[in-house]
């Protein structure tokens, strides 16, 4: 029997309707007999803050603290919180610093050595219950009440609630440069920028000496070397001049000791800073160490040195230099231009002599019409 081309293609069409009942027909059965996912919610810790006072350095002792430390790196204000979760409780002391490096100052000076640490958390170490965070001006230690056991996670929690935002990347680039990496005992580095804490970080240097009466600002930490372990402090001064001064007052305290003595103290002036090892195995060993480093704006190891350093004479000759060669470059560009104008109106006035171009309207003369 013949069939009409228009009966094919509704054949052909129905077809495909058949097949895809069936398929959606299966999707929706197996679908029926796959068993529900149940999603449980597991409910967040809410920390909750219960309690903030304002209060003084007099109940610093109680966190471990000393108030001749907090006056040097000029913390003005003391706020005490108390939070809890549930069964949980905890209390921070907040200092207000002069400025996020006096927070950062602070928070080398008190980390121990059993603090780590907290990862994804810049500028916060913890450890046994408590913990050291800065943000900002803010230098802030948290300690738990309780001693019943409580989740990392739900510590983190309470850290993110007393700490609030992370320290972004621009707060991060205003605190003091790291020492070079290589060789350094983690969780050794101190910012440094009074006596007292000087005496206590750097013991065997005379604190008198830095010169923080003049802006000077140190970091210390402490270096394993080949020969040994030894102490590094670079102190930074505002200006090359007053380094220098430092540098002779440092020598001429100090004096040089015997080559393999013990605790024999190197030091040496880039720029405006001193660079001062102390504690080394032998003088020998502090100068080793010393050669691996180059200061230009900040202190490296091990890279290629920079442009050489050019004292203020050298620039200011410089610069007299390149005005000079400007100005004449520019008389001499001035004297070609007028060469070329004077040249152009001379051959102007030979090829085109009765053109108006040269002699002007009125044959060169200036024609006044008054009414």
């Amino acid at each position: 029997m013949y069939e009409s081309g228009i009966l094919l293609v509704m054949n052909g069409k129905m077809r495909v309707a058949v097949r895809l009942a069936v398929w959606l027909t299966a999707g929706v059965l197996g679908l029926a007999q796959e068993k529900p996912a149940i999603v449980t919610l597991v409910p967040t810790p809410e920390w909750q803050m219960t309690s903030s006072r304002t209060t003084d350095s007099g109940g610093l002792k109680a966190w471990g603290g000393d108030p001749a430390i907090e006056s040097e790196y000029g913390v003005t204000a003391f706020a005490a919180r108390t939070y809890r979760f549930d069964d949980h409780a905890a209390e921070a002391l907040v200092e207000q610093a002069q400025d996020p490096s006096a927070a950062y100052g602070l928070w080398t000076f008190y980390r121990g050595a059993g603090m780590t640490p907290v990862a994804g958390m810049p500028l916060t170490v913890a450890g046994e219950g408590k913990a050291l965070l800065v943000r900002g001006a803010a230098f802030i230690r948290v300690a738990r009440m309780d001693k019943g056991a409580l989740p990392e996670a739900d510590f983190r929690i309470l850290l993110k609630t007393v700490g609030g935002p992370l320290p972004s990347p621009h707060a991060l680039e205003q605190l003091p440069r790291a020492l070079p990496s290589r060789g350094l005992v983690q969780g050794s580095e101190h910012y440094v920028l009074g006596p007292v804490a000087a005496a206590h970080v750097l013991p065997t240097f005379p604190a008198d000496l830095f010169g923080f009466e003049q802006g000077a600002e140190v970091q210390a930490a402490q270096y394993i070397t080949a020969d040994g372990k030894l102490t590094l402090a670079a102190i930074n001064y505002p200006t090359p001049q007053i380094a220098q001064g430092a540098f002779d007052s440092i020598a001429s305290t100090l004096g040089g000791k015997a080559v393999n003595e013990p605790s024999a103290f190197d030091y040496r002036r880039q720029d405006t800073y001193v660079l001062v090892v102390m504690n080394a195995p032998s003088r020998a060993a502090a100068d080793r160490f010393l050669e691996q480093f180059k200061v230009s704006k900040l202190i490296s190891q091990d890279q290629n040195p920079g442009p050489s350093e050019r004292s203020e004479v050298v620039q200011l000759v410089q610069l007299l230099l390149a005005n000079g060669i400007l100005i004449m470059g520019l008389l001499g560009v001035s004297f070609l231009g007028g060469i070329f104008v004077f040249a152009g109106k001379r051959l102007a006035r030979k090829w085109f002599a009765d053109s108006w171009l040269v002699e002007g309207r009125q044959g060169g003369l200036i024609v006044l019409n008054l009414r």
